[in-house]
């Protein structure tokens, strides 16, 4: 996946772990939050992955 401005750059996932302390919150309350569909997840083989345009769009959202 990549950008229109850089279409040689990866997109940036973060696994549960790092998304969890990045918002000091616990890796379940992130799992309960993506099964809700407050944020939305990839499966990269058998692991979550969330792309960082989603969580920024998440932490946008929650400013408002």
């Amino acid at each position: 996946m990549s950008t229109a401005k850089d279409t040689n750059t990866p997109a940036h996932f973060l696994t549960p772990a790092d998304l969890a302390a990045r918002w000091k919150i616990t890796p379940m309350t992130l799992r309960r939050w993506r099964k809700a569909g407050k944020i939305k997840a990839s499966m990269l083989g058998r692991g979550v992955r969330f792309a960082l345009p989603e969580v920024e769009r998440f932490e946008r959202e929650a400013q408002a």
